[in-house]
């Protein structure tokens, strides 16, 4: 009896299990499981330093499964160990075979991809969108560096998934920082899912790939308990230099069943009469093995976690303005009553919010001198990782550092962060306490035009704004302050809501609109001045714009209500009840494509039957340059006079 030979017979149990439960859930990835029986195998019974009772350890090595489709192979050790499931350990119990084989059903937590969400803490972050999983794997890593936590995340990733550019993204990600800690494992079965891999994507080609990032590369035989075993144990002398590891396993997807092998196989689960004979052949393999009848015990034990996890601070997170804005160098201006850019005060408040908690860490994508994310860079650059040119890299590396305890604010141009919304969504459907920041918000970005203005953002993240997670929340809070005050203290707030936040920041300098001793909060909108006859509704620039019209519509015997409705979900029953008592008509005005304010009040209209009148202006074309927001505002017929010219025609 042999290592080899346990290794062998475990996995032949946890591929034998993985077929059985694809089969009865008539759907899935078998073969693809069968091809990391063995790496499976080697990595959560003899490699990994991590309790199986225990998946929300903090301390422990983490797996994360990028090709997230061969999850299968995955809970079937899960079952076989008694992995604990539940949303929180309070309610926790041992995963069992029976919900292995309720793989995909509604009721079940045993989801067709990796899904924290439901209560499978073994995962770090939703998977199965292919290309992701290096970058929460590179997450959860470069937050235990933070923390001086001697943790190690392991990510298998498929060969043809190997193609997505983020899979990239994230190698040079952990070349930068030198994440010796974050171990990318390549599974070189060959075959994509209409047809063999590229030659781009061949084993050889990774491995040339990995070492001209900077990797130390070794190529294995996947299948070889023994050289699986052998390239972990280097793991303890390459930690201790700058170059990480990247493993490049061959294997056979299908192993252990010849008829299972070749093309036409992926995502088809063995039908039910043929189920036995594909048993059969695997029990064969086992024979040939001569891995039968193993005492597994005595040869794969699982070690335990290298430390014993501290406690973490979860408590609510203060910041003062004077004090953060005067660290920051803005608050003489502010109080001479100069004009302050609301990402200015994004920047000081994310230093302030920083220094106040040590989980707060930033991350941005090469702009921190115009999302000011650099305020926090110079001055704790130990609680900042910059992401480079990669923002769909960076999200995910925030879904993974929230996994680890973290509370990250990413930032880059609102524009850009359009890249990332699959990486979003797949952070959001993780459970993902991040936030995000987009600056240069909206087209009063002006000069750069439309390659760099943000129009689509406020309907995509207020779809979230209407949705509700696996734990019952909001999906996303957003948010768009109006000034240097409001942004300061709203990025306080989005400190304090767990889960998703989006904020959408200015370029201009904006003049003060609040005190610091004003309060803002979730759904929450301000009346800045009131009027009988209609009411506007407006956030961030607009809310400037809208004061100028209703200037202009007072002068023309019109008097107005000017509400900044900075945050949705809003809390839409209070604005209609506003406009019912100021002249029964709301006029929005936004500086992004419909499906913002204007949804978010019309709905409201509509569900409740409201008699209330509604004027959607936004941006209806596709914008350019100008020299000013006003040249930029007035060619998209948005300026404060054509507001006050559309408002001054509504009648009801």
């Amino acid at each position: 009896m042999s290592f080899t030979q346990a290794v062998h017979q475990k996995a032949i149990e946890i591929g034998k299990l993985s077929v059985e439960m694809t089969t009865v859930a008539g759907s899935g990835h078998p073969t693809t499981a069968l091809s990391l029986a063995h790496l499976t195998t080697v990595l959560m019974y003899h490699q990994m330093r991590w309790d199986p009772k225990n998946p929300w350890d903090q301390v422990s090595d983490r797996l994360i499964l990028s090709e997230g489709h061969a999850v299968p192979i995955v809970y079937a050790a899960m079952a076989d160990l008694g992995v604990a499931l539940g949303k929180n350990p309070k309610e926790a119990r041992p995963m069992t075979r029976q919900d292995a084989l309720e793989l995909r059903a509604i009721q079940s937590p045993i989801d067709g991809h990796p899904n924290p969400g439901l209560g499978v803490h073994f995962f770090d972050a939703a998977t199965g969108s292919l290309g992701q999983g290096l970058s929460v794997a590179a997450g959860v890593a470069a937050a235990a560096k933070i923390d001086g936590k001697d943790r190690i995340a392991y990510c298998i990733i498929g060969d043809g998934e190997a193609r997505e550019g983020q899979i990239w993204e994230a190698m040079d990600f952990i070349a930068d920082h030198a994440l010796v800690n974050c171990v990318p494992i390549f599974n070189c079965n060959e075959l994509a899912q209409s047809d063999w891999v590229s030659a781009q994507q061949s084993s050889e080609t990774l491995a040339r790939k990995a070492e001209a990032y900077g990797f130390i590369v070794r190529t294995i035989n996947g299948h070889d308990p023994e050289e699986i075993r052998s390239v972990f144990s280097e793991l303890h002398v390459i930690r201790n230099g700058s170059r990480p590891l990247a493993i490049i396993a061959r294997t056979v997807k299908g192993w252990g069943s010849l008829s299972e092998q070749g093309t036409g196989k992926h995502g088809t689960p063995v039908k039910q009469e043929k189920l036995q004979a594909v048993l059969s052949d695997l029990d064969q393999t086992a024979k040939d093995l001569n891995a039968t009848n193993i005492t597994v015990g005595n040869f794969l034990k699982i070690p335990s976690p290298p430390a014993k996890p501290a406690p973490v601070s979860n408590g609510p997170i203060k910041i003062d303005f004077a004090a953060g804005m005067e660290a920051a160098g803005l608050f003489k201006g502010y109080q001479e009553g100069k004009a302050v850019a609301p990402r200015r005060a994004y920047g000081a408040a994310l230093l302030a919010l920083a220094q106040a908690d040590k989980r707060v860490i930033g991350l941005d994508a090469d702009v921190k001198n115009s999302t000011f994310a650099e305020y926090l860079f110079k001055k704790l650059p130990g609680q900042f990782l910059e992401c480079r040119i990669a923002e769909q890299n960076m999200f995910s590396v925030a879904a993974g550092a929230a996994a680890a305890g973290k509370i990250p604010f990413c930032s880059t141009f609102a524009k850009f962060v359009v890249r990332g919304y699959d990486q979003i969504e797949m952070a959001i459907n993780s459970g993902a306490n991040f936030k995000i920041t987009g600056s240069h918000a909206g087209v009063t970005l002006a000069a750069d035009g439309p390659s760099q203005m943000s129009l689509p953002d406020a309907a995509f993240f207020r779809s979230f704004c209407h949705t509700k997670n696996y734990a019952g929340d909001t999906a996303v809070h957003y948010f768009f302050p109006a000034d240097a005050v409001s942004c300061f203290k709203i990025t306080e707030l989005m400190a304090n809501i767990n889960g998703c936040c989006y904020q959408r920041t200015l370029r201009a300098d904006t003049k003060a609109l609040y005190k610091p001793t004003d309060t803002f909060e979730v759904g929450g909108y301000k009346v800045l001045r009131e009027g009988k006859d209609l009411v506007l509704v407006a956030a961030g620039y607009m809310v400037h714009e809208c004061l100028a019209a209703a200037d202009l519509l007072a002068k023309a015997g019109k008097s107005a209500t000017v509400i900044d409705a900075y945050a949705m979900p809003l809390q839409t029953q209070g604005v209609l009840e506003i406009a019912a008592k100021h002249g029964g008509i709301i006029v929005t005005a936004e500086d992004n494509y419909a499906g913002g304010l204007d949804a978010e009040l019309a709905t409201a209209i509509a569900n409740t039957g409201a008699g209330i009148k509604l004027l959607n202006l936004f941006v209806r074309q596709i914008p350019k340059s100008g020299h000013t927001p006003e040249d930029v505002l007035h060619y998209l017929h948005l300026d404060a006079a054509a507001i006050a010219d559309a408002a001054s025609k509504v009648k009801r």
